[in-house]
């Protein structure tokens, strides 16, 4: 069986700031962790979060 892949945009990444979605998000990447699901991400999410202020 695949696993699935899902793709992770800035705001996902942010989640985990966000206390309405924070709870949500840690388990997502737990399961990122785990190896249960694979993160894809674009390079220009990449670039975005690279140079994003810290308070950001």
């Amino acid at each position: 069986m695949r696993k699935p892949r899902l793709y992770f945009d800035t705001s996902v990444f942010g989640g985990v700031y966000d206390i309405e979605f924070q709870k949500e998000t840690e388990l997502l990447f737990e399961m990122v962790k785990n190896g249960e699901v694979i993160c894809v991400y674009s390079d220009l999410s990449e670039y975005e979060l690279e140079n994003a202020p810290e308070k950001v």
